[in-house]
């Protein structure tokens, strides 16, 4: 990467990111632990001798300023070291921790399970805001009560510094285990390769052939006149067995997590929503994203923005599970974005030979909510077990970005068989937690029995 006597220039991909207009692009992942918190100064030591010999954790973020300032591009300062002590946090006991605002709700209905109030609460804070300047801008905080005898860590940061895939490499650097067993770099560009091979007629027939997707806006999530749009977040523990009967609810070699994550936020949108064609606004595609990890295996534990993003029209219109399972595998069929063909890499280093301004420009039209309203990410957490100094860890919370008012982000973690949602929501008040219930609901349905299925939910 070039650099000058100011600093590192960012990526185009690490550029964009930065010219997000009006999002804080604070992305994170909190680990759940069994067991007594290890004290901060201990933790503080952890982190120091893994983690800081790792130079992309020593970065901090340059800003343009001046009258040009549209016209420069950010760039990375590196630094000699990072401070343990100003970046390894005692969750609660610093400022940054406080209530983002005076609507700040910390209530059971916000959580992902009885107990688990306060982590829900803190966890909503820290994405709903940007990380101040100055330092490295990555956290790791120590939530010493997440439930009856757990504590839990959460690790953010800004989303051009790490992407999703990088907060999981740091993490399992940071516990005893092995990183190296059960991950998949780059699997999903292998699983759109596969599935075209293994489906060659869901892939390539006359429904699916590669279809042009617009480049226009599509609709954003229908928020009523003049009501006041919220940041919130709430994650849930999903059912290993639905999620098992719907990856085998598809013939062949089944759904993959992508799949079956899509498939399910969108009946998730339904449900919470109603059907698009009741929305108001003009009749059009509701789209989503995923990322694609491109990290080669020689790559695997590269940091940074090392993947590609997918936008996709959601089948929305599908009335039931099953149809909105079985049109998503034709939509990754369709749209991976393979070698050269990857329409969002050709946009992107376009905009990036114009120059900043260009990136810019992209980011504002990136950003609005009719663009892709939709967020969807799935993690394989390498398979452990995995512990920090022989305490196990249980559970994987992810958290997406808050992206514009319209929107909502939803993220699926499978963690050594235990799978948790998390969900990032830009709408009204209480749609965080009627998502995550809604998508667990849709999982469920695969394992219906067809009388119960027929019959409908029962009040």
């Amino acid at each position: 990467m070039p650099g000058t006597r100011n600093g590192i220039v960012l990526s185009p991909i690490d550029e964009l990111l930065c010219a997000m207009p009006g999002i804080p692009e604070t992305i994170g992942v909190a680990a759940l632990f069994a067991g007594e918190p290890p004290h901060p100064d201990e933790l503080r030591a952890r982190v120091a001798g893994r983690w800081g010999g790792l130079p992309r954790l020593r970065r901090a973020l340059l800003r343009p300023e001046g009258p040009a300032a549209r016209l420069r591009p950010h760039r990375w300062l590196p630094l000699e070291r990072f401070d343990p002590g100003r970046q390894v946090l005692d969750a609660g006991e610093t400022a940054e921790d406080g209530p983002a605002d005076d609507t700040a709700d910390d209530t059971a209905d916000d959580t992902g399970g009885p107990g688990d109030a306060d982590l829900t609460g803190l966890l909503g804070r820290l994405v709903a805001r940007p990380l101040p300047d100055g330092l490295p801008p990555w956290r790791l905080r120590l939530v010493r009560r997440a439930g009856a005898g757990r504590f839990a860590l959460v690790l953010t940061a800004h989303h051009a510094l790490l992407d999703g895939r990088s907060l999981e490499i740091l993490l399992s650097r940071l516990l005893d285990g092995d990183p190296g067993r059960g991950g998949r770099p780059g699997g999903g560009v292998r699983e759109v390769r596969a599935l075209r091979a293994a489906h060659p007629d869901d892939a390539q027939g006359s429904a699916h052939a590669r279809p042009r997707v617009p480049l226009g806006p599509g609709r954003a999530l229908p928020l009523p006149a003049g009501a006041a749009a919220r940041p919130e977040t709430a994650w849930t523990e999903v059912d290993p067995a639905a999620v098992r009967a719907a990856r085998r609810a598809l013939p062949g070699l089944g759904a993959t997590l992508n799949e079956v994550l899509l498939a399910a936020a969108t009946g998730a949108l339904r449900a919470v929503h109603g059907p698009p064609h009741r929305w108001p606004g003009a009749p059009r595609p509701l789209f989503g994203t995923f990322p694609v990890d491109l990290r080669t295996p020689d790559g695997a534990r590269e940091l940074g923005n090392v993947v590609s993003v997918v936008r996709v029209p959601l089948p929305a219109d599908a009335d039931g599970p099953a149809e909105r399972l079985a049109a998503c595998r034709g939509l990754l069929a369709a749209h991976g974005p393979l070698g050269g063909a990857d329409p969002a890499a050709r946009l992107v280093g376009t905009a990036a030979r114009l120059g900043p301004w260009a990136l810019r420009l992209l980011a504002a039209r990136a950003a609005a909510p009719g663009q892709a309203p939709v967020a969807c990410m799935a993690v394989r957490w390498p398979r452990g077990p995995w512990f920090l100094d022989g305490r196990p860890m249980e559970r994987v919370i992810p958290l997406p970005p808050v992206q514009a008012p319209g929107t909502a982000g939803f993220a699926l973690t499978d963690c050594g068989g235990t799978y948790t949602l998390g969900v990032v929501s830009h709408t009204l008040p209480g749609h965080a937690r009627l998502l995550a219930d809604a998508f667990g609901r849709e999982l469920a349905a695969h394992v219906r029995r067809p009388a119960e299925a027929l019959s409908g939910p029962t009040r």
